[in-house]
């Protein structure tokens, strides 16, 4: 991810090009956690316990369709966004995500280190 390349495991130069110049259909594993993972879901566990009438809880389902409709708009216009940037904009954004991975991995196992190593802190 942070050189912006497709990994070259195991594949032959006309499968690189018929994949570069196929439509990508595909499911990002990625971006699915981040919308419904375990923090999205344990926060709307904590406030829903913190609700204490049925409009605090409205409210909660009410951001709740705010935020799927947004994400929806995002996913859809996903295709006119990536003709707009472009293939250098998609490398560049390629990127960072690949540098924010690496330090929420580098972050994870920081404090998993500072967890089994109290000596550490």
């Amino acid at each position: 991810m942070l050189n912006a390349q497709v990994g070259n495991a195991r594949s032959t130069p006309e499968e690189r090009m018929e994949a570069e110049e196929r439509n990508s259909i595909a499911v990002v594993p990625f971006a699915i956690p981040l919308l419904t993972g375990p923090g999205s879901i344990s926060t709307v566990i904590v406030y829903a316990a913190n609700a204490q009438h049925w409009y605090d809880r409205f409210g909660l389902v009410l951001l709740g369709g705010i935020i799927a409709a947004l994400c929806f708009g995002a996913l859809n216009l996903a295709e006119p966004i990536a003709r707009w940037v472009g293939r250098t904009g998609i490398n560049i954004g390629t990127r960072l995500m690949g540098l924010m991975l690496s330090a929420l991995a580098v972050e994870f196992i920081v404090n998993g280190l500072k967890a089994l190593m109290p000596s550490l802190k």
